[in-house]
């Protein structure tokens, strides 16, 4: 059996090779983001953000996982080099932050949110900015003419949201909430939600 000190070795080469790679990438990455900050320079940085962002969720594979974690560590508010971003899965607006070890799955769409270290987010889950995104009190005006609203959503460290569920609301520190759920309103810390809408099923301390 391996001692401890020779699995701690391999853990710490494990990280010198991802952090090696990461920069590898990133450099082959940069003649392909000047457009990006000369278009957005010159038309709006949040449009060009979008185009981006779903071009490059459309690259597939590991290759596709490293691009996009370049992509969003030099655009959004705050990302960690140590996040995997899967095949589909794209950002909306740039005032977003990814913390440490946060895996999101295939197919998924982050509107608006924080999401802390350590927080898995499954496949076709989406993260909108909030419960109300359109203004619609003149019933007069076409809804799409009334502006729009944004909420941003927390997501706390080492939560776990399963596959196709819509988060209107926060979720609290290690929570779980369970596939196909609708969060409207905030889920506690340390809680296990699910259902249309989600409700408790119970905690996890």
């Amino acid at each position: 059996m391996r001692s401890a000190d020779e699995c701690c070795q391999g853990i710490h080469m494990g990280q010198i090779i991802r952090n090696i790679l990461f920069w590898v990438v990133l450099l082959i990455y940069l003649p392909f983001h000047l457009p990006y900050v000369v278009l957005g320079i010159l038309f709006g940085f949040d449009a060009i953000f979008r185009s981006y962002s779903q071009t490059l969720s459309l690259i597939p594979c590991v290759i596709g996982n490293k691009l996009r974690g370049a992509f969003y560590y030099l655009t959004l508010e705050q990302c960690s080099r140590e996040v995997t971003i899967e095949f589909g899965t794209f950002f909306v607006w740039r005032d977003c932050q990814i913390g440490r070890n946060v895996y999101i799955g295939a197919s998924s769409i982050i509107s608006y949110a924080d999401i802390h270290d350590d927080t898995l987010i499954g496949s076709h889950v989406n993260i909108l900015s909030g419960k109300q995104q359109h203004i619609f009190t003149d019933i007069n005006t076409p809804i799409r003419l009334q502006g729009r609203m944004r909420s941003k959503i927390t997501i706390g460290e080492d939560c776990w949201l399963g596959n196709g569920a819509i988060v209107m609301a926060d979720v609290g520190k290690k929570s779980i909430v369970a596939a196909g759920s609708v969060v409207v309103k905030e889920a506690e810390p340390f809680s296990i939600v699910g259902g249309n809408p989600a409700r408790l099923i119970r905690m996890r301390v």
